[in-house]
C-alpha cells in the first residue's frame, strides 16, 4: 500500500509540474508574441507611408487608399482564416490532452480502490 501511494503521489507529481511547465511556455510565448505583434506594427506603419508616398505619384489619393484598403482587408481575412483554423487543431490536442489525463487519474482511483 505504502508503495502505491509513492507512485500516486509521484504521478500526481510528475502531471503537476508538467503543467506548470507548460502554463510557464504559454505565458513566455504570448510575452514574445505581443512584443512581436508590437514591432510587427510599427513596421508595417513605416512601410505604409512609404507606401503611400510612392504611389500618390501615380495615382490619385483616392485610388491609393482604395487599393491599400482592399489588400490590406484580403490580408486580415486571410491571416483570420488561417488563425481560426490553427486555434481549432490546438483546441482539439489540448481535449485529447486532457481526456488522456482524465483517464489516468481514473485508472489511478480505480487502483487505489482496489488496493
Amino acid at each position: 500500500m505504502v508503495q502505491e501511494d509513492t507512485t500516486v503521489r509521484e504521478d500526481i507529481d510528475t502531471a503537476r509540474d508538467e503543467a506548470a511547465l507548460g502554463l510557464s511556455e504559454a505565458r513566455h510565448g504570448v510575452v514574445a508574441l505581443a512584443a512581436g505583434g508590437a514591432c510587427g506594427l510599427l513596421a508595417l506603419l513605416s512601410a505604409h507611408s512609404t507606401l503611400v508616398r510612392g504611389l500618390e505619384r501615380v495615382w490619385t489619393p483616392e485610388k491609393v487608399t482604395g487599393a491599400l484598403t482592399v489588400v490590406y482587408a484580403s490580408g486580415a481575412s486571410v491571416l483570420v482564416h488561417y488563425g481560426s483554423k490553427r486555434m481549432r487543431v490546438a483546441r482539439a490536442a489540448s481535449r485529447e490532452a486532457l481526456h488522456s489525463s482524465v483517464d489516468v487519474v481514473r485508472h489511478v482511483v480505480d487502483e487505489l480502490k482496489d488496493a
